[in-house]
């Protein structure tokens, strides 16, 4: 067992999301309190040696040679950034616990999404539509992704590539057929994809498309293969955009890869989150399909668009 020293209750909180210390001020994430200081918080000797004692845990190097560690342990994502490069010791924790957060009826309760929006996306994963989850970090992407999950039947085969392992699918789901990937530097999202084509998947589930290996993403998608993935993006009707910056040195014209990618991806979805004092609030802000007419033109069809006060009703297209 770590011991995590003054952390320990932030840690074992469930209701705690993320954890950030930034060599002065100890921070969290709450799901009903939202973000908040920890007032009076001083111990700094302490959180200095958890630093190097985590980095001897996880057996990585922590100094002004190498400022910087990366590890997941004990189902969190850890960030320490060396004061050597940092004004001073920042450490960030983000907890990826093996748990469903997101349940239907969570959902409705929580004013995420209303139940029409849930059953279509429900039913789009039943009828194998590939789907990209946009929204900026900590918006909740893999959350839903996780959720969606849930729809996939049994005989389907599931491959899921993560640098970080997040998903959970194996413990979460454990009636699925799924094999976990983890990429590193010398195994690389691209190499996962094309490993994961030999292992005869229906469905890629990628935890984050970032760079040129949606090239390869689309290809397999191409070929029958179904995907669930997140993408940074201000909203779901400018994936398309997002994803043609991320493959560069392609021999396709701007137009042939805009009908490329309209024809992969079917449905395109934006998270948003919103931290006040009274806790974070995360939901479902638009829902599109993309599609190609029949002239093989781009189309990007609005399915539901949240409004600006919910409570005003729900605005569908």
């Amino acid at each position: 067992m770590f011991d995590y020293s003054v952390i320990a209750p932030y840690i074992q909180d469930d209701l705690i999301t993320d954890i950030n210390y930034n060599g002065q001020d100890l921070w969290c994430d709450h799901l009903k309190k939202g973000r908040y200081k920890i007032h009076g918080f001083s111990f700094h000797q302490q959180m200095q040696q958890l630093a190097y004692r985590f980095a001897n845990h996880v057996n990585q190097t922590f100094n002004p040679k190498t400022p910087l560690v990366e590890a997941q342990f004990d189902g969190m994502r850890w960030s320490m950034v060396h004061e050597s490069i940092a004004s001073k010791l920042s450490i960030s924790i983000r907890k990826t616990p093996m748990i469903a957060r997101l349940t239907t009826k969570s959902m409705i309760k929580e004013a995420y999404a209303p139940i029409h929006v849930i059953e279509y996306l429900i039913q789009a994963v039943k009828d194998r539509k590939n789907i990209l989850v946009s929204g900026l970090p900590g918006a909740g992407k893999t959350e839903l992704i996780k959720f969606l999950t849930s729809a996939i039947t049994p005989y389907e085969r599931i491959i899921t590539i993560e640098d970080t392992l997040e998903m959970h699918v194996r413990s979460l789901y454990p009636h699925l057929d799924c094999v976990s990937l983890k990429v590193s530097d010398s195994f690389t999202y691209q190499d996962a994809i094309k490993a994961s084509l030999r292992q005869r998947p229906d469905w890629i589930l990628v935890s984050e498309v970032r760079s040129k290996e949606v090239y390869y993403l689309l290809q397999s998608m191409s070929t029958g293969t179904h995907c669930l993935s997140t993408i940074h993006a201000p909203n779901a009707s400018l994936i398309p955009q997002r994803l043609i910056h991320m493959i560069p040195g392609h021999d396709l014209s701007y137009d042939q890869m805009m009908a490329l990618i309209h024809d992969a991806i079917d449905i395109g979805v934006h998270i948003q989150s919103t931290i006040t004092k009274k806790g974070i609030t995360r939901f479902i802000k638009e829902v599109v399909s993309f599609s190609l007419k029949e002239s093989h033109q781009p189309h990007i069809e609005v399915v539901y668009l949240r409004p600006q006060n919910h409570l005003e009703g729900d605005s569908i297209c």
